[in-house]
């Protein structure tokens, strides 16, 4: 795995992030127009609404705005320090998802 080096402090701002199991059913939002295929959803089950990228969703039923989730995914979010180093787990959309103790996206 590729290492990366923090550019700058980041303390995260949801500590309550949504976490959607593959096959599970969401309401699809709108597209973040400054960051492509981040798509705003909501949890039917949790109620919790966050941003999730698109290529895990199934095409939004065009009635309901209902998709399936098509694999795990976590919205957690790290606090990192400018300077420190971590190992990428997935790019997507041009965030990276690293590891360091525990697997979460650090904001961009």
């Amino acid at each position: 795995m590729q290492r990366y080096q923090v550019i700058k402090d980041y303390q995260t701002c949801y500590p309550d992030p949504i976490i959607l199991k593959k096959g599970e059913e969401i309401f699809y939002g709108k597209e973040d127009t400054q960051y492509p295929n981040w798509i705003f959803c909501k949890s039917i089950i949790s109620k919790k609404e966050e941003w999730v990228p698109k290529q895990i969703l199934s095409s939004p039923n065009a009635v309901s705005s209902k998709a399936i989730v098509l694999q795990d995914y976590s919205a957690h979010e790290l606090t990192v320090n400018r300077g420190s180093t971590s190992e990428a787990v997935t790019i997507r959309n041009k965030k990276c998802q690293i590891k360091r103790g525990s697997t979460a996206w650090p904001s961009s």
